[in-house]
């Protein structure tokens, strides 16, 4: 497997967090946040590309998705918070298969966006838009 997840989190942490309450940006899904706005950044898949596998035992190239939820008070806010992630995604070199609005069942009065990104990585950590 190759591992990218801490440095795309560590790349887009900053900017991400200069938005977020404090602490308000993590690694991991969480499901009723209870400070705004917040928003977390979470590798949902990482799998070999087959279509570019060697005969080598070791794995050249894997395809990652990574999902983004954005929390908060107001509609304007929450938006302003995905828009950060997403550009720091696609300087990345990510794209965005979704990013829509979400209804947040926990709690109506608070704004939920999520995005999906996608790219394939090499074993020097590049990622590429192109499959």
């Amino acid at each position: 497997m190759i591992d990218v997840e801490t440095d795309v989190f560590n790349y887009v942490a900053p900017f991400a967090s200069a938005k977020c309450a404090p602490n308000g940006f993590t690694s991991t899904f969480v499901p009723n946040p209870t400070r705004f706005p917040c928003a977390s950044l979470v590798e949902k898949r990482n799998a070999t590309d087959t279509r570019r596998k060697s005969s080598a035992e070791d794995e050249d190239f894997a395809v990652v998705t990574y999902e983004a939820n954005a929390y908060a008070e107001d509609k304007f806010a929450c938006r302003e918070l995905l828009n950060e992630i997403d550009t720091q995604m696609m300087r990345l070199g990510f794209n965005c298969l979704v990013r829509r609005w979400v209804e947040n069942q926990s709690d109506p009065n608070i704004f939920r966006m999520i995005a999906r990104y996608t790219g394939t990585v090499d074993q020097r950590h590049t990622i590429y838009r192109r499959r």
